[in-house]
């Protein structure tokens, strides 16, 4: 596939098989999160327990419940509704905290990331809403069983694997964002 049908068809999916991805195929996810363009350090944690990535999802919950965003709060009383839509892989992706671009970089890597799973067939969703339940003190625990390191900020997150049929939680189809302008 080429960039720019991976460009095209990526889309973010919202529910996952109960199927492990491949190992190699993981492999090249991360690596191509590597090679995003980058202005400073940023950790890659691919999170495969699935006792971590439960506790992960409900905090992250717990946390939509309690934010007063209200988007936050009507997704959160959807019936069923899980953070991380059941997704075997959760990949999260952090920088340090007094580095001005940790956000920037983590995001660059996390789109190699998507196109790369959508060049795989798989399903992938970019996601913020777990950084709700990886920072402060009380969160510690999840930072550490995470792996991230001591001074960093998990910025976002990225799940993949192999789509469902029924994506209920979706949002729409996608459409083009953003104005644009040229100036000759």
């Amino acid at each position: 596939m080429d960039i720019a049908n991976a460009i095209a068809k990526r889309k973010s999916v919202r529910a996952y098989l109960d199927q492990p991805v491949a190992a190699e195929d993981l492999e090249k996810i991360v690596e191509a999160g590597r090679w995003a363009p980058n202005a400073g350090p940023l950790q890659i944690s691919v999170i495969r327990n699935a006792a971590l990535r439960q506790r992960i999802n409900d905090r992250t919950l717990a946390a939509m419940v309690h934010s007063g965003n209200k988007f936050l709060q009507e997704r959160a009383a959807l019936p069923g509704y899980q953070p991380l839509y059941g997704a075997p892989v959760l990949i999260l992706l952090s920088g340090p905290a007094d580095a001005p671009f940790s956000a920037v970089n983590t995001a660059l890597a996390a789109e190699n990331m998507l196109l790369q799973a959508t060049c795989l067939g798989l399903g992938s969703c970019y996601l913020v809403s777990p950084t709700m339940a990886l920072k402060g003190e009380k969160n510690r625990d999840l930072l550490l069983e995470a792996g991230i390191p001591e001074g960093y900020v998990v910025q976002c997150a990225v799940i993949a694997g192999h789509a469902a049929a029924e994506n209920r939680f979706t949002l729409g189809e996608r459409t083009p964002k953003g104005a644009v302008n040229y100036v000759d």
